[in-house]
Formats: structure tokens, C-alpha cells, sequence
């Protein structure tokens, strides 16, 4: 049931996206999502799914433990046992998260929304294996990953809050410290686009070096496969293409997609320190940084046809590896 959710999902997603009707996002898309999600917990909480972190976190919401690793990250933790303590379900406390990340999502759109169905943007995100693998297992790391997404959404608008909202990311997952290179990028764009490149170079490079006294505080758990590489070279492939795309005035690219460079220096630089652990799950969280500039430009495409194309080319890139990978199908099935 849970892939034919999905597929479903992607389906909509497709025809939302060619059509640019709000009314099949709003009426359609959006309840199949919040069903899907649903339909996601009851699959790991009444029969018995496969989600080995959430059952973890499920065990952790009704424990009375206190110790450095829940202080640490206390915002997930402790909301985490506290939404237990209202509802008493560990079917009910996931929904709930779910149903407020979705609504971030949505926050998320609007701010940026356009005439041409800003809103989309939840649509390329949702069914994103970066999203995907989030929901479905590493839930603390994609709640990080979500409110920091949020607070980079904002950042341009409203820095005060943008900052407060960040921090409170980083207490639920540490590894969102590395997000802040993307912050200072995207707060600096009125920069010159040349200084903008060296200092993209140059924050990402200083985190780099002190990577070795950060990884002594932080650790992360390996997923099945390292896909560290992989992740690299989409980011090099995405990032050669568009500079070639825009030959003619390269640091106008910069400007569309100030995320890019510091992922690319980022993830090189944890690869070089044998770190690949942490440059995969560090990918999973830049991607969707990476989808949200890569739609607002496609908001200042004006021909239907391009725009149209383009975002086709973001849902495919990004959704069919959920397809592909073996431990994303034994999620679904």
C-alpha cells in the first residue's frame, strides 16, 4: 500500500508540475501526501514496517534517561517526550511531527511563491530520495534539515528570526552546524559575485580544516552504502553543466545558486579527510538547499515551455533514485 501511495504521489507530483494548477495541488496533491505520511507510520507502528530508526525513536520518546547525548540535541529529544506525553501513542506523536514539517514545507513555498506555482517547490522536495530516506528513517537528521531550511527560506526577509530558527536546528541534529557556510553565502549576495566566490572558498575551506576537532564531538552512523562519491559527482555533474549552460557570464550561476560552490568545496574536502560517512549524510541534507535555489530560478523562467522542462528534470533527477535503491523498495514494500 505504501508504494502505491507513492507512486501515486509522483504521479500527481508530474501532472501538478506540467500543468501548473494550484487547484490539483491544494485538492489533490496535498492530501495524498498527508495520507502517504500516515500511511508511513502505520506501516512501522501496526504492521510492523522496517523503519529501524524510528522504532529506536519511538523507545527513546518514553524513555526517562538523562545524559550528554539527549542534552546535546535536547529540542528533538525532549520535544520528542513531550509530544508522547500529550498523546500518549507513538503512532500519534510521529503524525504530529509530520503534519508540522509539512506545514514548514509549505511556509517554505511561500515565501517565494510566484505566479507560476511557487508552491511546487513542495512538490519536487516531498517525493526527493533526500526527503524520502528522511521520513522514512534518519527522521532527526531530516527534521534538522527541514527547520534549517526553513530559516535559510526566511534569511533574506527576516534574519533575526532566520538565525534564532537555525540554532534551534542545530539542537536537534549538531550536524547542521555544517549548514552555515550556505548561510553566510546566501546573507553575503549582494557581495560583488567575485568576492562572493573566494569567500564561499574560503568559509568552506576553514570548516574543512577544523573537520578533524569537530568529528572528535560529533559522530553519525554509516548508512547501508557509501554513496559519498555519488554524491559528489551529481554536485560536480549539476555544477559543470550550468557553468557551461551559462558560458557567457559564469558568476551570474553563482549568484542563481549561491549553495552550490560551498557544497562542492564541502564535500570534496570531508572525501579527501576519508570522512565519507559524514559527506554522504551531509549530502542528503545540502540537496534539498540545492532544489530550493534551483527552483526559485526556475520562477524567473518566463518561457512555460523551459520552466516546465526544467522542473520535469528536478522531479525525475531527484525522485528516481528512490526507484533504484534496494533499501528505499524494501521501505515501501
Amino acid at each position: 500500500m505504501e508504494l502505491n501511495f507513492f507512486i501515486t504521489l509522483c504521479v500527481l507530483g508530474v501532472i501538478t508540475l506540467l500543468t501548473e494548477n494550484r487547484s490539483i495541488l491544494r485538492y489533490l496533491y496535498m492530501p495524498v501526501l498527508l495520507s502517504f505520511l500516515v500511511v508511513v507510520r502505520l506501516n512501522a507502528f501496526v504492521f510492523n514496517g522496517f523503519e529501524i530508526d524510528i522504532l529506536t525513536y519511538a523507545l527513546e520518546m518514553q524513555s526517562t534517561s538523562f545524559d550528554l547525548y539527549y542534552v546535546r540535541e535536547f529540542i528533538f529529544w525532549f520535544g520528542l517526550r513531550i509530544i508522547y506525553y500529550l498523546t500518549q501513542s507513538e503512532l500519534f506523536s510521529f503524525i504530529v511531527l509530520d503534519f508540522f514539517w509539512v506545514y514548514l514545507l509549505l511556509r517554505i513555498s511561500e515565501y517565494k511563491d510566484s505566479r507560476r506555482l511557487g508552491k511546487g517547490l513542495v512538490i519536487i522536495l516531498a517525493t526527493s530520495f533526500s526527503f524520502f530516506f528522511g521520513y522514512e528513517n534518519i527522521y532527526r537528521q531530516f527534521y534538522a534539515m527541514v527547520v534549517s531550511l526553513y530559516a535559510y527560506s526566511i534569511l533574506d526577509i527576516r534574519t533575526g528570526r532566520a538565525i534564532l530558527i537555525f540554532i534551534v536546528s542545530i539542537f536537534i541534529h549538531n550536524l547542521s552546524l555544517f549548514l552555515i557556510p550556505l548561510f553566510l553565502i546566501r546573507k553575503c549576495y549582494t557581495f560583488p559575485l567575485k568576492d562572493k566566490v573566494i569567500l564561499s572558498s574560503v568559509v568552506a575551506s576553514i570548516y574543512i580544516l577544523i573537520l578533524p576537532s569537530i568529528m572528535s564531538f560529533k559522530d553519525a552512523d554509516p548508512t547501508e552504502i557509501d554513496l559519498s562519491y555519488l554524491y559528489l559527482f551529481l554536485f560536480m555533474a549539476l555544477f559543470v553543466f550550468y557553468i557551461y549552460k551559462f558560458r557567457d557570464n559564469v558568476f551570474r550561476f553563482i549568484k542563481i545558486v549561491p549553495s552550490i560552490l560551498p557544497i562542492i568545496i564541502l564535500i570534496s574536502g570531508f572525501v579527501l579527510h576519508n570522512q565519507e560517512m559524514i559527506a554522504e549524510r551531509l549530502s542528503m541534507m545540502f540537496i534539498p538547499f540545492l532544489l530550493y535555489d534551483l527552483y526559485l530560478f526556475s520562477n524567473s523562467i518566463k518561457n512555460p515551455l523551459k520552466r516546465k522542462a526544467f522542473r520535469m528534470t528536478l522531479i525525475i533527477t531527484f525522485t528516481l533514485p528512490v526507484f533504484l535503491f534496494s533499501s528505499s523498495m524494501i521501505f515501501l514494500n
